[in-house]
């Protein structure tokens, strides 16, 4: 497990200089305010990331992970991700690399549709509430069951994707993925990039999941507390103060 933990780690530092590129980017831009604000977009997305990976780090030592992978849905969720990367251990030829590929990449584009959809509900069901305090239930309902068929559409999406993709391998392979333990689906789900182990917990434990994984890392609290940028000041104003204080007991009599 230890070593699972710590090829999780390794893909995360790999990863977040790859997410600043687009900041660096920007940097080179003449409009250095906005190029400023791009930065500390930046660092905040990365510092989510690290209270992410920090929850799935504790699922993982908990033993949570592999218990949820013998899960059969959980476990087609994971191989509607993965099944591109195990060229290896299937011997998949190049154009079932291509179909594979092909599949993922419209799951995960249907995804990123519905997850759009669902926030335009919930924004048009906020806007109710603010235009009148008790607005017609009707109203209501029609967002609530929308967001809940989208939430199931994007569960079975995946198991849907696995599927078809069983259909592209052939019988040899099909067994040795049946054949796999939880260990060795570990090994090629850190194989992913960042981004996409993000969205395959998401589809995996809904919004809800990953809000209780970023408590675990430790994220709520801290936005909690008035955010990154807020805790950082504070600390150094507090630090500033102490200092001068050792400077005031220091001095000579």
């Amino acid at each position: 497990m230890k070593t699972y933990g710590t090829i999780l780690v390794l893909s995360l530092l790999w990863a977040l200089p790859v997410l600043g590129q687009p900041h660096r980017h920007q940097m080179n831009r003449p409009d250095t305010a906005r190029s400023m604000m791009h930065m500390q977009q930046g660092g905040m997305q990365g510092h989510m990331m690290m209270q992410m990976m920090s929850g799935m780090m504790g699922m993982m030592q908990g033993g949570m992970m592999m218990q949820r992978m013998q899960q059969p849905l959980h476990r087609a969720t994971m191989m509607a991700f993965v099944l591109p990367v195990m060229a290896d251990s299937l011997g998949l030829s190049t154009q079932q690399q291509q179909q594979l590929r092909e599949l993922k990449q419209r799951m995960m584009q249907q995804h990123h549709a519905r997850q759009q959809e669902m926030r335009r509900h919930r924004q048009a069901l906020q806007a109710l509430f603010k235009e009148n305090r008790h607005p017609e239930p009707a109203a209501v309902r029609e967002h609530l069951q929308a967001m809940a068929r989208l939430k199931v559409e994007d569960q079975v999406a995946p198991y849907e994707t696995f599927r078809q993709m069983m259909q592209v391998l052939n019988e040899t392979q099909r067994t040795r993925l049946r054949e796999l333990k939880p260990r060795q689906m570990m090994h090629y789900m850190m194989r992913l990039p960042m981004m996409e182990m993000m969205q395959m917990m998401h589809m995996m434990h809904g919004r809800e999941g990953m809000m209780r994984m970023m408590r675990g890392g430790g994220m709520m609290d801290m936005m909690g507390g008035g955010g990154m940028m807020h805790r950082q000041q504070g600390s150094s104003s507090h630090q500033h103060q102490n200092d001068q204080n050792k400077g005031h007991r220091h001095q000579p009599r």
